[in-house]
């Protein structure tokens, strides 16, 4: 399992220069349930016919007041190459505030005929290795909730030897406190595994969330001009297996 997750890197925030009195629009925001299910499609199966069986289930959810915040992503630039494939065509991430809420979808998902039927037809076209973990989003803009096409880097990371938990803690939020305004990202999110996370490259990830490619590439030219020194800074406190980027569309957000 560890290819399937070697790929799934973020872009590490601290990459940002310092912008005095500058709050990250969601500081203090409470911690979130986050599924990800990392697929391949079945031989002789198109996408068209897994969005068909995926667009069942959130009419499903939808109907029993179940849906969640749906997202899909597909490797852009990756880690893989010849001696090292992804090991996976796309993945999609459910994401809920109400860990109970994605409780009772499972146990309607498990336990209703018409859950189970949906459930059959999902592993008809897809093998699909689902993972569980909490989310914390340290900041977020207001295109973050209207944005539905976008891409999203990630970066699997490890604290140092001797690094507690909670000095990350506070390392984190120092940096989503001195955010510019005129960052090139809308979101930033701090990703544990949680369940089924054993082969994970790292202990945590970070996803950071870009309007288009455009805005991308200005943090690689602010990197390239010296922002790599807050990365280095960074390093100190974590070991990180480097960026790779997905490109993401939203499915379904609740109430839509």
């Amino acid at each position: 399992m560890k290819k399937l997750f070697v790929t799934l890197s973020i872009l590490l925030i601290s990459s940002l220069s310092v912008a005095d009195g500058h709050q990250a629009k969601s500081a203090g925001a409470a911690p979130f349930s986050v599924q990800v299910n990392v697929c391949s499609l079945k031989s002789g199966k198109s996408m068209a016919n897994y969005e068909k069986v995926f667009n069942a289930y959130v009419k499903w959810a939808k109907k029993n007041d179940v849906d969640l915040f749906n997202a899909r992503q597909m490797p852009l630039f990756s880690h893989a190459d010849s001696q090292h494939p992804d090991g996976y065509d796309f993945i999609d991430i459910l994401a809920s505030e109400s860990f109970d809420r994605q409780g009772k979808g499972w146990d309607l998902w498990l336990n209703t005929a018409e859950g189970r039927k949906l459930a059959t037809q999902w592993q008809a076209v897809a093998n699909c290795h689902v993972k569980l973990g909490s989310g914390m989003l340290l900041y977020g803009t207001e295109a973050l909730d209207t944005d539905d096409e976008r891409v999203v880097s990630w970066n699997w990371c490890s604290a140092k030897e001797g690094i507690a938990v909670e000095q990350l803690m506070i390392k984190h939020a120092q940096v989503a406190a001195t955010i510019p305004d005129n960052a090139p990202m809308i979101g930033w999110v701090v990703l544990v595994p949680t369940v089924g996370g054993a082969h994970a490259p790292g202990d945590f990830a970070h996803l950071t969330v870009y309007p288009d490619m455009q805005a991308f590439m200005r943090m690689r030219e602010y990197n390239a001009k010296g922002g790599w020194r807050n990365i280095r800074d960074y390093s100190s406190y974590a070991d990180c297996h480097g960026e790779a980027l997905n490109v993401e569309t939203i499915v379904h957000r609740p109430g839509s």
